[in-house]
């Protein structure tokens, strides 16, 4: 056995391991989520894409002329809604003074919400009841006032 090597044989380092706590989110869908260390959950934190960039400068701000409830949002639109059947389907409840339906910049199909003004808060509250949960292009739509972004 003069001539019989030790066998080296190699040890692994100690596996890393990495800790997530898990934290019940009151505004989260599900109970335990993994919770960031700035305390917003990882699916909460979302980078603006450039489709929402446009859309911020494509949305004037409510002038003047613009009651903040006589402004609506619109959503859950169907891709193949254009500005004239969004004008058709509301322009019964009152003299509507702006349509926006919101377009994807790159693929140019509408995002699935619009903003609409009305002249006057009564029209855009009738239109907000008259139009809750009606189909408009094969889709559900839900309207309600439109808010600031800073209410967000």
């Amino acid at each position: 056995m003069a001539g019989a090597r030790a066998a080296v044989i190699p040890v692994a380092a100690p596996p890393r391991t990495i800790s997530v706590s898990l934290a019940a989110s009151p505004s989260s869908s599900h109970p335990l989520r993994p919770v960031a260390s700035s305390g917003v959950s990882c699916s909460q934190r979302r980078l603006p894409t450039a489709a929402a960039a446009a859309a911020a400068r494509n949305h004037p701000p409510p002038s003047a002329s613009h009651g903040a409830a006589s402004r609506l949002y619109v959503s859950g639109l169907s891709f193949r809604t254009t500005e004239e059947s969004l004008r058709n389907a509301f322009e019964r409840f009152g003299q509507l003074t702006e349509v926006n339906l919101v377009m994807e910049r790159v693929a140019k199909r509408p995002r699935g919400f619009a903003f609409l003004s009305y002249a006057s808060e009564e029209e855009s509250k009738n239109a907000m009841e008259g139009m809750q949960g009606k189909f408009l292009d094969g889709r559900v739509i839900f309207v309600e006032v439109a808010r600031q972004r800073s209410e967000l």
